[in-house]
């Protein structure tokens, strides 16, 4: 859950939740390591572990920091269930605007058209929902393709994921770039697909 947030800045309740869940899989976990895994100082993740403890959310345990273990009490277990279900709740209001602004893209690219046959070239989360998105507005979303290696074979909508090589003989009306990372060098990559008519568009 460590990254760059611009639109979610994280708070205390997140870093709870993360720190919570840190513990609940790895009791054995150190500060440090947690610090590093969800994204705070060492110094702020102590200031979280001690407030947790006087809570009577956390136990620690040991006699010295190299055995030092931490366990979720049933308070501990009931405070990150009520995050989860508040982070959820967040979550779903963030997820139904971010499809309906793609909704909004795809239908300024697909115009009036329908039924189209659609291949995607991203196969993460974003291509998930594009997927879905396309074949909500009725058109047929014929190939998933990836330059990751570790996601071929995959399954996205009952299609496999392939290497975009098979995009040079496979038969559709055009190609959506999923991907928001690397959608310019995917573009250009995919730039001799569009020399021979073929339709080539970025989502983001």
């Amino acid at each position: 859950m460590v990254g760059q947030f611009d639109f979610l800045l994280p708070g205390q309740p997140i870093r709870e939740l993360m720190l919570l869940a840190e513990i609940e899989d790895d009791p054995t976990i150190s500060q440090c390591r947690m610090a590093a895994r969800v994204g705070l100082a060492p110094s702020m993740v102590n200031n979280y572990i001690r407030r947790l403890v006087a809570r009577g959310c956390l136990v620690k345990c040991g006699a010295n920091n190299r055995s030092t273990t931490y366990h979720l009490t049933a308070a501990g277990r009931e405070r990150r269930e009520d995050l989860v279900r508040r982070y959820t709740i967040e979550t779903v209001r963030f997820y139904k605007y971010a499809k309906h602004e793609f909704r909004r893209i795809l239908a300024g690219k697909f115009g009036a058209r329908r039924d189209l046959r659609i291949a995607l070239y991203g196969a993460a989360e974003t291509g998930e929902l594009v997927c879905q998105l396309c074949l909500e507005m009725g058109h047929r979303v014929v190939g998933v393709f990836d330059s990751d290696s570790q996601r071929h074979g995959g399954w996205m909508f009952g299609l496999t994921v392939e290497h975009p090589a098979g995009l040079t003989t496979l038969d559709c009306d055009l190609v959506l770039i999923t991907s928001l990372g690397h959608a310019d060098e995917i573009a250009g990559a995919l730039e001799p697909l569009r020399r021979i008519g073929r339709e080539v568009f970025k989502v983001g």
